[in-house]
């Protein structure tokens, strides 16, 4: 069996405030050794995510 090590992971992440669903159902891990980059518009959740 193969086992990965992760740095960050996040499964099923949803989050919301008052009158805003400012991240639904997210899915999103890095690897160790892996570069990732999270890009969006202003507001779409990219600092809530981190």
């Amino acid at each position: 069996m193969v086992t990965e090590k992760r740095t960050l992971e996040t499964k099923n992440c949803s989050i919301e405030f008052p009158g805003v669903k400012a991240l639904d159902n997210v899915n999103f891990s890095v690897s160790v050794g892996e570069i990732r980059a999270v890009v969006g518009a202003n507001g779409a959740g990219k600092s809530t995510l981190m």
